[in-house]
């Protein structure tokens, strides 16, 4: 049995990830954003018959870290962030710049606290990013958030190197288009700002849908759950397995691309 937390487990995927390590037989701790999504997750906790200690941990508050690294974790699956959409040349800076605070500045702070503590207490840990396949590949309006998981995966490799001599595994998960409410939310943020009489990106109603196919999580969560066990060793882990050459055929052309 492992300790865990899962962070930004009070909808999506951390919160079916909770769950499933749960029946798995780890100890998890499934952390929310906010005190008013404890005691719905405890109450979904209950109905699937499993048992969860939920904490309230917002990522970005430097009070809420360091309470966590005092909760001396195996694993830390950074799951929790937020993405933001819209057009590179003319969303507002402090829309981007927010993306960065959460999914990247507040995820490495807390990382830096856990592992901190698995050092000075000798845990041979794991510390797993929730990245995206946005993380490997980009796509127009997705670009705020295409850049925080670019992001995320130079700290993920970085870590990996850095944190062998110290018995800490360091693993990246790639969801593609999963269905779990997040896609279709972040392609609606762009109506917080875009106005279409100041702004001189055309965007029609279509632009403000998430474009691609979107599928079960099933497959995902059941990955996370290996990856936590150790039966799956790899430091990447792109699903669905249709995606992997997706994304080599789209890092390869851009060594061939011309610009137009």
């Amino acid at each position: 049995m492992k300790k865990v937390l899962v962070t930004g487990a009070g909808t999506g995927l951390g919160k079916l990830m909770a769950i499933a390590l749960a029946k798995a037989g780890n100890q998890v701790i499934a952390s929310v954003y906010a005190v008013s999504e404890i005691e719905s997750l405890k109450e979904f906790a209950v109905k699937q018959n499993v048992n969860l200690t939920v904490e309230k941990l917002d990522i970005s508050n430097a009070e809420d870290r360091e309470r966590a690294a005092t909760w001396n974790v195996d694993v830390l699956i950074n799951n929790a962030g937020i993405a933001e959409t819209g057009p590179l040349a003319e969303i507002p800076m402090e829309h981007f710049t927010r993306n960065f605070e959460i999914n990247v500045f507040s995820a490495l702070a807390l990382t830096q606290s856990i592992i901190q503590n698995m050092v000075k207490s000798n845990i041979a840990g794991q510390i797993i990013f929730i990245s995206s396949v946005a993380g490997l590949i980009t796509k127009a309006l997705t670009g705020p958030y295409c850049a925080t998981k670019h992001a995320i995966e130079a700290m993920a490799e970085v870590l990996s190197e850095e944190l062998k001599d110290y018995n800490i595994k360091v693993t990246v998960v790639n969801p593609g288009p999963y269905d779990t409410g997040f896609n279709d939310a972040q392609m609606l943020e762009m109506k917080k700002w875009y106005d279409p009489k100041k702004n001189f990106t055309q965007l029609t109603e279509d632009s403000f849908k998430f474009p691609l196919e979107q599928y079960s999580p099933e497959e995902l969560i059941e990955r996370i759950v290996k990856v936590v066990s150790g039966e799956v060793k790899l430091f990447r882990n792109l699903l669905p397995e249709s995606f992997v050459d997706i994304v080599k055929d789209y890092q390869a052309d851009l060594w061939v691309k011309e610009n137009n």
